[in-house]
């Protein structure tokens, strides 16, 4: 799920901690006997953009499609809607990194915040918008 504009942090983060998006959309609109033009028409997204919502090929979603389409189910909840599963090993991590962090941050967080910007600078100064 990653869009054509994306920068290369973003991709290689996505790819260093392995996950796993679950859309609920379909199964929402079948339990509900609901049709996706039926949320078209309650929330005015393009039919194609629910389409790819449900299947999975949308490569990105905008805050507010995501709330057009609570509001037009009832949702109060986005894990209802969209669910962000981290595998195992990532989880692991992630508590051992919490267990030490300070300020809001690790020393994994610092190094990877320090080459970041390092390469912020050198893709601004090569004209690279990201």
């Amino acid at each position: 799920m990653i869009h054509q504009k994306t920068n290369a942090i973003v991709i290689e983060t996505l790819e260093k901690f392995p996950h796993k998006v679950h859309i609920k959309l379909g199964k929402i609109l079948r339990d509900r006997g609901m049709t996706q033009g039926d949320l078209h028409r309650l929330t005015g997204l393009r039919v194609a953009t629910i389409n790819e919502l449900v299947n999975f090929k949308k490569k990105s979603l905008t805050v507010a499609h995501l709330i057009a389409i609570m509001v037009a189910l009832r949702i109060t909840d986005i894990r209802d809607l969209i669910e962000i599963e981290f595998d195992a090993e990532v989880i692991s991590y992630f508590n051992e990194e919490n267990k030490i962090m300070n300020n809001g941050f690790t020393p994994d967080l610092l190094k990877t915040s320090e080459q970041n910007v390092r390469r912020l600078v050198a893709g601004a100064h090569a004209g690279v918008h990201n």
